[in-house]
């Protein structure tokens, strides 16, 4: 009896953590130094619906560097999603990660819309993005 309540326990467990993995979303990291990006996509519902399709980043006139990240929808219907870009110092640790929120961003079906973050501050040499969904399109 005690093995069996012991393998419900690990069961559910398993359950929970699956379940945690999968409201992820897209996540796309862009390296200001040579410019590379790597796209993360945790969500296979998103995965199928939008995709990141152009990268670029510039500097703004005060010296800072500004990502441009385009989202595309991959599907007819209107999507109801967040997103929030996140910067790094050259050691990997988010700088000013309380401020950072996330956005609303509603795409209309097969549709593209480009989103920008400046960073905050001359530290800042990565940045990434990260997409989810707020709600189901009614």
């Amino acid at each position: 009896m005690k093995r069996l309540a012991t393998i419900i326990c690990v069961a559910a467990v398993a359950v929970a953590v699956a379940g945690c993995s999968t409201t992820s979303g897209t996540s796309v990291t862009l390296r200001h130094d040579d410019g590379s990006a790597l796209i993360s996509e945790g969500n296979t519902r998103l995965h199928n619906s939008i995709a990141v399709t152009a990268v670029t980043y510039d500097k703004v006139p005060a010296g800072l560097n500004r990502a441009n990240f385009q989202i595309t929808s991959l599907v007819q219907r209107e999507q109801y999603l967040q997103y929030r870009i996140a910067w790094y110092n050259s050691e990997g640790m988010e700088i000013d990660g309380e401020a950072r929120t996330y956005r609303p961003l509603s795409l209309q079906g097969m549709d593209s819309v480009t989103v920008s973050g400046v960073a905050p501050g001359p530290a800042a040499v990565t940045s990434r993005i990260r997409i989810r969904e707020l709600r189901a399109s009614e």
